[in-house]
């Protein structure tokens, strides 16, 4: 009826308000197979629990909203306002909490230690996001082509340290190549017990195997991690500032290789149990490597500000997408 449409719409105005302060925009993409144009993004994954309860104006209720001036409350207005703030509570009490609104210390629900794979955890990104894990308690182990010798050497170059010492003393190193379709089994047996898979992997732009490198290799992962039984999974993939833009032209097969492995994230654990993290160009690099500069006017996102979305989604306090690297800064802010 017209007087519930009333409601409801001011409801969902008053919920807008009360939470918008500090809800961090996330949209999840609907998997799409299509290989001429990007993922859409579809279902929304918003958390939006109020962080702070203080009086900062911000935290109306629908009530506060709908309420006329004192002394022209008519019948319809009061039962609007009766039924705007019943919705209002339950949609309250139903809320889920916010992507940084809880500490999680690595433990896992029986107490001890959650189990995250890092597959790429040795390159540049992939260091910073298991030195974050690992500082936070998880038991974090890095899976990579090389030898678990190169990685830590690696690693070394990337976060520093002599020849000598070890910057990720509690992570373990292991060697797999996933980009083999025979390696199912080595990868269910790195998968086994963990809570939380974590994908680095990707070819470069412009290489031989690019869209197979960044497509069918993530969907592989993404299904062994589904198979094992693994409860979340985090991928990084390219912004849609990229992918819809002039780059598409020269890298089309790259960009549908990103997208092919966001679909299969996607099909196997949903937007409430995934988190794609969607950079542009990344700052700096491992030492001695020199990449190329990124499209005139986009201005490059902090390595730690994406590993920290990264650790975040697999500790599960992000989940579905994070688009572009202001959103990536502004959800770990």
């Amino acid at each position: 009826s017209l007087l519930q449409h009333s409601a409801l719409g001011l409801v969902a105005s008053a919920r807008h308000r009360h939470f918008g302060k500090r809800a961090v925009p996330m949209t999840a993409a609907r998997p799409d197979s299509s290989s001429s144009s990007s993922s859409s993004p579809g279902g929304l994954c918003m958390s939006t629990r109020p962080t702070s309860s203080s009086g900062d104006g911000n935290n109306d209720d629908a009530r506060d909203l709908i309420s006329p001036k004192p002394g022209r409350r008519s019948f319809l207005s009061t039962t609007i306002a009766g039924l705007a703030g019943s919705s209002f509570a339950l949609a309250l009490a139903l809320a889920p909490s916010p992507p940084n609104a809880r500490a999680d210390d690595g433990a896992g629900a029986g107490g001890g230690k959650k189990k995250i794979v890092v597959f790429g955890g040795s390159g540049y990104v992939g260091a910073h996001v298991c030195q974050i894990l690992s500082s936070q308690g998880a038991e974090v182990i890095s899976a990579s082509r090389s030898s678990p010798s190169d990685q830590a050497a690696r690693v070394r170059s990337i976060l520093g340290g002599g020849a000598s010492s070890d910057p990720l003393p509690g992570v373990e190193y292991r060697s797999i190549d996933a980009n083999d379709a025979s390696a199912s089994a080595d990868l269910a047996e790195i998968l086994s017990g963990a809570s939380a898979a974590v994908s680095l992997v990707g070819a470069a732009p412009g290489s031989k195997n690019q869209r197979e490198g960044n497509g069918a290799v993530n969907a592989r992962i993404a299904d062994a991690a589904k198979g094992a039984g693994i409860a979340r999974f985090v991928y990084v993939s390219v912004s849609s500032e990229l992918s819809d833009g002039p780059a598409r032209f020269l890298l089309g097969e790259y960009f549908r290789g990103k997208r092919e492995a966001e679909s299969a994230v996607w099909r196997d654990f949903g937007p409430s149990d995934a988190l794609v993290i969607k950079p542009a160009i990344i700052a700096g690099g491992p030492p001695g490597e020199i990449r190329p500069p990124g499209p005139p006017g986009v201005a490059p996102v902090p390595v730690d500000a994406v590993a920290k979305a990264v650790a975040a989604g697999a500790l599960g306090r992000f989940s579905g997408s994070i688009d572009g690297n202001a959103a990536i800064v502004a959800a770990v802010n």
